[in-house]
């Protein structure tokens, strides 16, 4: 069940129990007898409030509309009203493009996994590093020679027949600088892997983020519906209230004369309580409801007077079941998630496997270096010594026998493939089984609203009935005014029925009208660069 169903349940549990707790009997059906009717019929301006809330109500049954679809958050920085309340709904989900938190650190994954990408990329460049170093020695070495003679004579000739010098001797400085440059050959495909892998990544966080984006709308506009349905509820509870207080007033009176006793007087008082602990907990539920959309949206809180909003029309799906559930399946945020895990698992499969056969990276390494006592371009002759060489050389780096741990993360990897396939169907039987029971609810949804209309019907014929003999100066008015609280708690009741369809129509929509996410299973893996 989706957060915005629960939102609905928990409505209707409300109004369901407000309306039996309402309930009013009848002060002369507990006593048996019933003070006189008052002359000047006040149950008049009650009828009035009762035949404009059955009109309210049958206008709100509408089915023949269609269902308005639940809208994208709009882009950040759009325009979000004058700051002035009353808000709207489109106000309100314009806050929530550029307040929400979640929806920002979402953003902040993305831009970290686009930086990731561009990090894998860019392992297929050359680098270029530059490497210097200097060092003193306090007691160099000095240098060895050999004078003539030094080593004797053979036939005359000295040996050697001059000064030789063997080694200069060392200097007490030594300078080392160096520009390497390296690049890739050949990997195994490794580093197209890592792409990949890193594609998926920012696949999905584009994903997460626009599914986060998609839920917050339907939670907006389900809680939006709801308060508008507990707004009407609370009319109805309002009007009930107002007919309580007549009831105990006429109980009183029939007390005083002698016609009720005291325990049917608290009973009439009871349930005039009864009505005002209704509302109280209605009052609560609207208030949790506002506190939640405030914090969706940005805002510190929300009264019921910053909303601009009134009862919603039932409306009819957009599509059939078929239609629904077809939709549902090409874009569902959820499988399009795992469809980037199941490339994001297959992509590290493959990565284990390739480093688990040992198989060597090729590179091409190119160095241009210095290493001399001169300083260069500050000691005079430092470029005569030679000290200073190019070479360029290819080079390879691997295991020989295999890499045994990175099998065994090779192993893992197809464990995990395995789970994330099992995964996706799992997700797909689990969307068909909520459409199904989503539509089962609305179907039910919507054969209990037609009947809460025909209700209305038999009380409103029954009420003006009772009005016309309480005109012509007979009947009972509490027996009238309880039958009006009765229907009244039915109507507050089918409120929150209206407020479960309409939630199921929120839910559906944002799971199959949602625009179709990217498919990054489709996408093939970047083949291996030859060498």
């Amino acid at each position: 069940m989706t957060l915005t169903k629960r939102v609905m349940v928990s409505v209707i549990g409300l109004l369901a129990w407000a309306a039996s707790t309402a309930t009013a009997q009848s002060v002369s059906q507990e006593s048996g007898l019933e003070a006189p009717a008052s002359a000047t019929s006040p149950a008049d301006p009650f009828a009035t409030g009762y035949e404009a809330a059955v009109s309210a109500y049958r206008a709100a049954i509408d089915f023949s509309a269609p269902f308005e679809p639940v809208v994208d958050l709009p882009a950040t920085g759009a325009v979000a009203g004058d700051g002035l309340t009353p808000w709207s709904l489109d106000e309100l989900l314009a806050l929530a493009a550029g307040r929400n938190p979640g929806l920002r650190a979402l953003a902040e994954a993305e831009a970290a996994a686009a930086a990731d990408l561009a990090g894998a990329r860019a392992r297929r460049l050359p680098t270029l590093r530059a490497e210097t170093s200097g060092t003193y020695i306090g007691n160099p070495m000095g240098p060895i020679a050999l004078t003539a003679g030094q080593l004797g004579a053979f036939q005359g000739v000295s040996i050697p027949p001059e000064d030789v010098i063997i080694y200069k001797g060392m200097e007490s400085y030594n300078y080392d600088f160096a520009l390497i440059g390296e690049v890739p050959l050949y990997t195994w495909g490794k580093i197209a892997i890592g792409v990949d892998l890193a594609r998926a990544g920012l696949d999905a966080a584009g994903l997460q983020r626009r599914k986060a984006e998609r839920e917050l709308a339907a939670r907006m506009r389900g809680d939006w519906d709801a308060l508008a349905c507990l707004r009407a509820a609370d009319e109805m509870l309002g009007l009930q209230a107002t007919i309580g207080r007549r009831l105990v007033e006429l109980a009183e009176a029939s007390a005083e004369a002698g016609f009720m006793t005291r325990a049917d007087l608290a009973g009439a008082r009871i349930k005039l309580k009864e009505i005002d602990i209704a509302r109280v907990r209605l009052d609560e539920r609207r208030d949790k409801l506002l506190a939640e959309l405030a914090s969706m949206a940005g805002l510190d809180a929300l009264s019921k007077d910053d909303l601009e909003m009134t009862p919603p029309i039932a409306g009819s799906p957009r599509w059939t079941e078929a239609e629904a559930g077809a939709l549902a399946l090409g874009n569902s945020y959820d499988l399009a998630l795992l469809e980037a895990q199941l490339v994001a698992r297959r992509g590290l499969r493959d990565l284990a496997e390739a480093e688990a056969k040992g198989r060597p990276d090729i590179g091409l390494r190119v160095e241009l270096s210095y290493g001399g006592s001169r300083l260069p371009f500050v000691e005079k002759d430092w470029f005569g010594q030679d000290d200073y060489q190019l070479t360029f050389s290819v080079g390879t780096s691997g295991n020989i026998f295999g890499n045994a741990v990175k099998e065994g993360e090779a192993a893992k990897a197809r464990a995990l493939l395995a789970e994330a396939a099992a995964q996706r169907a799992d997700a797909e039987r689990a969307i068909r089984s909520f459409v199904r029971d989503t539509w089962l609810g609305m179907e039910l949804g919507r054969a209990r609203l037609e009947y809460a209309a025909l209700r209305q019907e038999g009380w409103a014929a029954d009420l003006a009935q009772k009005r016309a003999a309480l005109r012509a100066g007979g009947g009972s008015e509490s027996e009238y005014l309880t039958g009006m609280i009765e229907a009244l708690g039915s109507l507050a009741e089918a409120y929150g029925t209206l407020a479960e369809y309409r939630g199921a129509l929120v839910s559906l929509d944002a799971l199959a009208g949602s625009p179709s996410p990217a498919a990054p299973a489709t996408a093939p893996m970047e083949a291996p660069t030859a060498p």
